[in-house]
């Protein structure tokens, strides 16, 4: 289950990644680096923050003894999703399938299921007749995720990983939203879109593939503000972004704010929630907080 979770989580991660900026009024932070001090605005200790990316081969990530060490000297460590709460995989679950009793062959015709049948066994070695009752969109995950196609045998997660070392040190982990607040912003994009982006990917799966090493390669560069700019030029629907970007970055600061007001805290959020105007640093820099970049 908690393989389920991280890949997910990854799906946030990629659709932050992958979708246009929203038109930029103001000079937004200079997101250079993944991890940054919060200070300021009467806050008697700095908290901080860190961009990750939900599914990582373990040899390619990074800095971990380091960012141990920031987990170790808070008082609470602050995710999308509270990945230690039995009650976040409970509610993944529940919410794996399409609603209504649908499945994907409500959806495409016999040829195209045909064609992503053929692309799940050749990732996943599995017939996508296992998880036709899937919403699409967590069924491109399960591709662009698996070990074929991100070259690896050892996916690793930070999230979990910070799950995991916080749980080991008796840090309490929250979480900025529900499992079902998050399936109300993808259950934006209709059944029908999402089956057919998914038949789309299975016309030429390479080059999900290749965004993704493009990505991941990106990230290595620890520069959030460039992640951000890789979005723009990639197609996407304004209001599908809002909701998962924007509408969720402007939820989570008044609980982020809280939570560093109470007590020194570690957060993790998905890089591409970082970067720009609406990213996540620009709106706490405009709220009076003194943001810096921390380099490892």
């Amino acid at each position: 289950m908690k393989k389920i979770l991280s890949l997910f989580a990854l799906f946030l991660a990629f659709i932050a990644f992958n979708f246009n900026a929203l038109a930029q009024t103001a000079k937004p932070v200079e997101a250079r680096g993944l991890l940054y001090k919060i200070s300021g605005k009467n806050l008697e200790k700095p908290s901080y923050i860190y961009g990750t990316i939900h599914i990582i081969c373990q040899n390619d990530m990074f800095g971990m003894d380091k960012l141990k060490e920031y987990i170790s000297q808070s008082n609470q460590v602050l995710m999308e999703l509270d990945l230690d709460d039995p009650a976040t995989m409970q509610a993944m679950t529940g919410n794996l399938a399409m609603p209504d009793g649908k499945t994907l062959k409500d959806y495409l015709t016999d040829e195209q299921y045909a064609k992503v049948d053929e692309m799940f066994k050749k990732y996943t070695g599995i017939s996508v007749d296992l998880v036709k009752s899937y919403r699409p969109m967590l069924s491109s995950v399960m591709i662009s995720t698996s070990p074929k196609a991100i070259n690896c045998q050892a996916p690793g997660s930070y999230d979990l990983t910070f799950s995991q070392f916080a749980a080991s040190k008796k840090i309490p982990v929250l979480g900025l939203e529900s499992v079902n607040e998050q399936f109300e912003a993808i259950d934006k994009k209709p059944m029908a879109t999402q089956a057919k982006e998914l038949y789309e990917m299975a016309l030429d799966p390479n080059k999900a593939i290749m965004q993704m090493a493009e990505m991941l390669e990106i990230y290595k560069e620890q520069d959030s503000e460039k992640l951000y700019k890789f979005t723009n030029g990639n197609l996407g629907e304004v209001e599908f972004e809002k909701v998962m970007l924007d509408n969720r970055n402007a939820n989570w600061i008044p609980k982020i704010e809280k939570a560093i007001a109470e007590k020194t805290t570690f957060i993790a959020v998905g890089g591409g929630h970082l970067g720009g105007e609406n990213g996540v640093l620009n709106r706490l820099k405009k709220q009076g907080y003194t943001i810096e970049a921390i380099k490892f």
